[in-house]
């Protein structure tokens, strides 16, 4: 029986509607037009069958196709009909599909408008197959395949993974020691390639209560801060570190040292002036209006706040300390010129996340105080 199943996607704007086949006619599927014969459709729908249940017998349909396919293919919704297709017309496929889909979801991704050109690839020996798509082919490349625990979630993951296969580079031999490699894992080697390997870096993918945005800010700060303080190869000392405590610990350290040297030995020749204050202070909202404070600031909050002083002088920059419901630096910068103003960060203690309650709190008074100064802005003054 040839359970047919029409997607009516002249309704959304094309000149075709699409008619897919059965699981027992090979998933053949065509571009059915009002005037014109009917046209095989080449590759992919590019969209997840997840769509088809909103159809008339789309969960009828959806039945015929074998379970253990679907439930692989669900996961990559771009490429669900092509890889489904794929294992239809093919044995070979089919098996490729249960026992290592990524190499099936990697010619997809060559091929998304070729299913001939796929099919024929996909009856090529697996080493074959990503020597054909330009990745390294040793047995060490289906060795980390096999080691990935990702959920494709998240379109950056192929992106990563194609890259680490990348036969010019071979990026993926990094990972040799590893027993199992997650998404935190191979995103730390793309953003910090440095941490791949190292204490921390395991410490990291295997720590779950990790925030990224957190871990991500920590970072950066404690690499810019080290980079600043003239410590010698602060990658490194980092990747010596056992954990994201130690992390947090390392980077509160060098804060402190920075806040110190700048207290202590930098004072700038400009110290005593007074900030320039064209947005009052309000009870929740308190400017920081000069040198000493800032630095206070800094050391209350253990942040580096301190780093905007010129910036602040100058007149392209303010900052701002709010107490409720979390205590919190706000940073604005300025544009002297156009007389705008941008919101650039609102860091708690050691540049925490503001929570959503504060951020709410925050862009309401920003949008307030941004068209206020809009309104005194006179370009004649600049």
């Amino acid at each position: 029986m040839d359970l047919q199943l029409t997607i009516q996607t002249s309704d959304l704007g094309f000149d075709y509607d699409l008619e897919l086949h059965s699981w027992q006619q090979k998933l053949q599927a065509f571009r059915v037009f009002g005037t014109k014969p009917k046209e095989r459709l080449e590759g992919g729908l590019g969209l997840g069958l997840n769509l088809i249940t909103q159809f008339s017998s789309g969960d009828e349909w959806l039945a015929q196709i074998p379970k253990q396919y679907l439930a692989v293919t669900n996961t990559f919704s771009e490429h669900e009909y092509q890889l489904l297709w794929l294992a239809a017309n093919s044995q070979q496929a089919a098996q490729l599909l249960l026992m290592r889909p990524l190499l099936l979801v990697l010619i997809c991704e060559q091929y998304p408008i070729d299913n001939d050109k796929a099919l024929a690839l996909s009856h090529l020996g697996q080493r074959d197959i990503l020597k054909e798509l330009g990745y390294d082919n040793a047995k060490a490349t289906l060795k980390f395949i096999d080691k990935l625990t990702l959920k494709f979630e998240r379109d950056v993951e192929l992106k990563f993974l194609k890259k680490l296969l990348d036969k010019t580079m071979c990026r993926y031999k990094v990972f040799k020691h590893h027993q199992t490699i997650n998404y935190l894992t191979i995103s730390l080697d793309n953003r910090y390639p440095f941490l791949t390997c190292t204490k921390l870096g395991h410490a990291i993918a295997n720590d779950k209560s990790i925030k990224r945005g957190s871990l991500r800010a920590c970072l950066a700060d404690t690499i810019a801060l080290g980079l600043a303080l003239g410590i010698n190869e602060p990658a490194n000392r980092i990747g010596q570190l056992s954990s994201f405590d130690e992390l947090e610990g390392l980077h509160q350290r060098w804060i402190d040292l920075r806040n110190d040297i700048d207290r202590l030995e930098s004072r700038p020749v400009d110290a005593d002036v007074q900030y320039p204050q064209f947005i009052a202070s309000e009870p929740n909202f308190v400017a920081i209006d000069n040198y000493d404070a800032l630095i206070h600031e800094g050391m209350t909050q253990k942040h580096c706040i301190a780093v905007y002083h010129n910036r602040i002088v100058s007149g392209h920059y303010f900052a701002f300390k709010m107490e409720r419901p979390q205590r919190v630096t706000i940073g604005v910068k300025v544009n002297k010129r156009i007389g705008m103003l941008e919101l650039d960060q609102i860091s708690g203690i050691r540049n925490a996340i503001a929570t959503n309650e504060t951020r709410e709190i925050v862009y309401t008074w920003f949008e307030r105080v941004k068209k206020t100064y809009k309104q005194k802005f006179n370009p004649e003054s600049e």
